[in-house]
């Protein structure tokens, strides 16, 4: 056999003809055989732990998904620039010795691949893949081995969802492998092909849906390692399923990339800017909005009307075109509002940035009416600023001056800057708490009482700049949100140079019962009553998150969460998770 090979060999390297089939054949195995064993390799030892640092810096799924696909794309260039260097300057050069090597050595590198990649129970193979999360219907996890599909069959288990792709060489028999073994075990097998990162899962999300409306069937949801896939499936029937154990659970933004972010009544409404490509996925989709309504100006922003209503449509999302001319009248904000709030379903309102649009329908949609106007105006004596279409702040109107601001929907006229800072701070929430459009006469003040107005409506109208690096006596607080400070007890002084000059809206204490008293508890209460600041008390005992969400996502103004010293990192981890 040997000599045969040998002479085979001879005679292609001296035929000029065959010698040029040989040589692309050559090519094309090194080509394939790279592709495939380094690309198994690549995947487990490259790809995988690059996930998970991005997972660790608390990325969201769609954008490890869409920075992921780079790097598969890239394996693919690399991977034809190799070969082609390969063809061009050893294999065009004659240099044999070389070549076969190499080949060989590619060869070998396939089989070491298919070898661990076949054998799912290898402890390469293992250390890749993702734990298996198992709920009361879908348990998620990798490839099941024959025991784990008899175990399975053994606790109740009706069938697997395999989303193995058999286009795929090296997962087909994996496949083949699965099938044979749950027909063994009596579990039935449902193949929903897809691709990790790349490629349309359509049909298979589809499929997906019918399967979750058999509300008696028990499911194991697997891919390959357990990681990209299955996470596709998680989304699917977190959104259809509306079951609590699979319910998406999260810590609603206050600001996307464009803008700020605003929520309504039971979060049914929700109102900011134009989404970046990541945000239409992970704070629309996720956010389980059915409907977008478009402000968007036909012809100012005809580029990004064609590029939403296609996103739109990929999301299957219904969608809605209300123009907003750049200052609408309230007739033209009251339709918009109406419209929202007559549907039965989650809607997102949206403009491109911040526009007088997006404020006089904030407050209209919260207060039922709203200050009309683009530009604050100016006075005699100054100019004066919007606290969003609510509020105006500035100095001292003149008669002609109060008729024109009444005619922009002022109700009152309230000065300020002759009271002490928890009086005014006293006033500003009466009027927020009964939903009254005022002016503010500040005089000096007109920064400070800006300042804790917004605090109050808003918590930051920069986006929470204004409340990084705030210092106490017992330590620093961390911003996580536009409205949302996490820090250390503060001292009774603090109230009124923080809390009450920064307008925060509530204070929740989060009380160890381990580490405090009721004494502690009591002082607390009584100096956020003493400067008309909403205290609420949360015990962190198990299950505190349930009690402290909702109080953070219906308080639009300034949160601050204060907690012992010791404690605070682990709150902090907690709110980043969400």
């Amino acid at each position: 056999m040997r000599p045969m090979i040998e002479r085979a060999v001879k005679i292609l390297s001296n035929e000029p003809k065959s010698r040029f089939f040989l040589k692309l054949l050559l090519w094309f195995i090194f080509l394939s055989t790279l592709g495939v064993g380094g690309g198994i390799f690549f995947l487990l030892f490259a790809v995988v732990p690059i996930e998970q640092v991005f997972t660790d810096r608390g990325w969201s799924q769609f954008k490890i998904d869409h920075a992921m696909k780079y790097f598969v794309v890239g394996w693919v260039v690399f991977g034809f620039v190799v070969s082609f260097l390969y063809y061009f300057f050893i294999v065009k050069k004659n240099r044999w010795l070389l070549t076969w090597l190499l080949a060989a050595s590619s060869i070998m590198l396939t089989v070491a691949g298919l070898y661990y990649f076949l054998n799912t129970g290898s402890g390469i193979v293992q250390a890749s893949q993702g734990e298996v999360v198992e709920g009361e219907r879908f348990t998620f996890g990798p490839y099941p081995e024959k025991d784990d599909l008899i175990s399975l069959k053994e606790r109740g288990y009706d069938g697997v969802i395999t989303l193995l792709n058999p286009t795929l060489p090296i997962e087909k028999p994996l496949l083949d492998q699965e099938v044979k073994f749950a027909e063994d075990a009596d579990l039935e097998v449902h193949s929903l092909p897809m691709l990790p990162w790349v490629g349309d899962n359509t049909k298979s999300i589809e499929k997906v849906k019918e399967l979750i409306a058999q509300d008696d069937k028990k499911y194991y949801v697997h891919c390959y390692l357990g990681r990209h896939r299955v996470d596709v499936v998680k989304q699917v029937i977190n959104e259809e399923l509306g079951d609590e154990l699979y319910e998406l659970r999260f810590l609603q933004p206050t600001t996307l990339e464009r803008g700020s972010l605003f929520y309504f009544p039971d979060q049914s409404i929700l109102m900011g800017p134009y989404p970046t490509e990541e945000e239409w996925f992970t704070r629309i989709k996720r956010g389980e909005v059915e409907e977008v309504v478009s402000l968007l100006n036909d012809k100012q922003d005809s580029e990004w009307l064609a590029k939403e209503q296609k996103t739109i449509s990929e999301l299957q999302m219904k969608y809605t075109h209300m123009p907003l001319k750049e200052e609408p009248t309230l007739d033209e904000i009251r339709k918009v509002a109406e419209y929202v709030q007559s549907v039965d379903h989650k809607v997102y309102v949206h403009d491109f940035t911040k526009s007088t649009a997006i404020a006089m329908l904030e407050s209209y949609l919260d207060w039922g009416t709203t200050l009309t106007g683009t530009l604050p105006p100016a006075l005699h004596c100054g100019m004066s600023e919007w606290i969003g279409r609510k509020m105006l702040v500035g100095c001292q109107p003149d008669k002609i001056e109060r008729d024109r601001l009444r005619k922009m929907g002022v109700i009152d006229f309230i000065q300020l800057d002759a009271m002490k800072l928890t009086e005014q701070y006293k006033v500003i929430k009466e009027a927020k708490e009964q939903k009254r459009l005022i002016y503010i006469v500040a005089g000096s003040k007109q920064q400070q009482i800006k300042r804790m107005a917004t605090g109050l409506l808003y918590g930051s109208d920069q986006r929470g700049k204004e409340l990084e690096g705030i210092i106490f006596a017992n330590g620093q607080a961390k911003r996580h949100e536009r409205n949302l400070l996490v820090g250390p007890m503060l001292e009774p002084s603090e109230y009124e140079t923080f809390a009450t000059a920064y307008g925060a809206a509530q204070i929740i204490y989060l009380q160890s019962p381990s580490t405090s008293t009721s004494a502690e508890v009591k002082q607390v209460k009584e100096l956020g009553e003493a400067h008309h600041i909403l205290v609420k008390v949360v015990r962190m005992t198990t299950g505190y998150e349930e009690e402290l969400i909702p109080l953070l996502d219906h308080e639009s103004g300034l949160n601050y969460i204060m907690t012992e010293d010791s404690l605070t990192p682990e709150v902090n981890a907690y709110l980043k998770k969400f």
